[in-house]
């Protein structure tokens, strides 16, 4: 059987170690991160099936190079920026885009020009009929 004081000792400790194990780790280092080495900085992976964030300014981007170059226009680029764009995310496109040179002789943006929308410049860069799909997609901008 256990005598009173062992069980007091055996309290007392335990109350320590619990104190101290708690102590450790909520106290951090002069970086902010627990002295235990908690806080480690990881990147989730999350949920491999996610859709990439949409972005207006990265679309924009990827579209004026596929338009804006010496050796012709790169329709596949254009319509695979596009191909997962939906009405609203189209407007804020063609809003990012605003108005950027566009130099009707050569077909690219090299000197001088004149400042046109996005609407534009996928009329004056594809065919017809790719025209034509895109503007059945995006009746509202197109």
């Amino acid at each position: 059987m256990m005598t009173t004081q062992k069980k007091i000792i055996i309290v007392t400790a335990s109350v320590v170690i619990l104190g101290l194990g708690v102590y450790f780790l909520t106290k951090t280092n002069k970086n902010g991160s627990s002295v235990l080495g908690g806080n480690k900085k990881y990147i989730d992976e999350g949920d491999v099936n996610l859709v990439p964030a949409f972005s207006a300014p990265q679309k924009v981007a990827l579209l004026y190079d596929a338009m804006n170059r010496y050796n012709g226009t790169d329709e596949t680029l254009i319509f695979e920026t596009l191909t997962s764009v939906s009405q609203a995310q189209f407007g804020q496109i063609v809003k990012a885009f605003g108005l950027k040179n566009y130099n009707r002789i050569l077909g690219y943006n090299t000197i001088g020009g004149t400042k046109l929308p996005l609407k534009t410049w996928l009329k004056e860069e594809l065919n017809d009929a790719d025209y034509n799909l895109l503007r059945k997609k995006f009746p509202l901008y197109l």
